[in-house]
């Protein structure tokens, strides 16, 4: 009975470590901590309603984690759409192999498209290409994208009043 119970909780416990998976402590926090997602385009999990406010253009810094070891790349997506139309936006190669502290961690910056949605995503896919085909994991950030901020304009100098004449001195006697 506690050999089961053991197996059991091993077995679980295998169900909650994961492939990859935004940092939970990064920049731009994903749907969720599990990184074990299978099913594109973002392992089914739902939307939140905090999406990372992001500005159209901005270079913005991404981190995520690898939780269990496998060569590979990691492909970045964007979706102005919700999870539809997604749009390669970077991809890194998997440059930890055959280190055994976990998590890895990871760091990228990537280029936000231009253009403005309030229910953008920012998917990540991890390519593991010791698997042919490649075995993929997936996992999504939600962002919103808005303009950048257009600066104010520099206001024109106000002329300084020029000096009037000056009086001109008189030849009265």
């Amino acid at each position: 009975m506690i050999s089961c119970i053991c197996l059991c909780a091993g077995i679980l416990s295998l169900q909650v470590h994961a492939h990859s998976r935004f940092n939970p402590a990064g920049n731009i926090p994903g749907r969720d901590a599990n990184a074990g997602h299978k099913t594109g385009p973002c392992g089914g999990i739902a939307r939140t309603t905090m999406p990372k406010q992001l500005t159209s253009g901005a270079q913005v810094r991404v981190d995520w984690q690898e939780t269990i070891q496998h060569p590979g790349r990691y492909e970045f997506y964007f979706s102005p759409a919700g999870d539809a139309n997604f749009v390669k936006i970077g991809e890194v190669i998997d440059n930890q192999d055959g280190t055994t502290d976990l998590p890895h961690n990871f760091s990228t910056m990537l280029t936000v498209p231009s253009g403005t949605c309030t229910d953008c995503t920012l998917q990540m896919i991890q390519v593991m290409t010791e698997n042919n085909p490649p075995t993929l994991y997936y996992s999504c950030a939600d962002v919103q994208v808005s303009s950048a901020p257009t600066p104010a304009p520099n206001p024109l100098p106000t002329p300084s009043p020029s000096p009037g004449p000056s009086p001109s001195p008189s030849n009265c006697h």
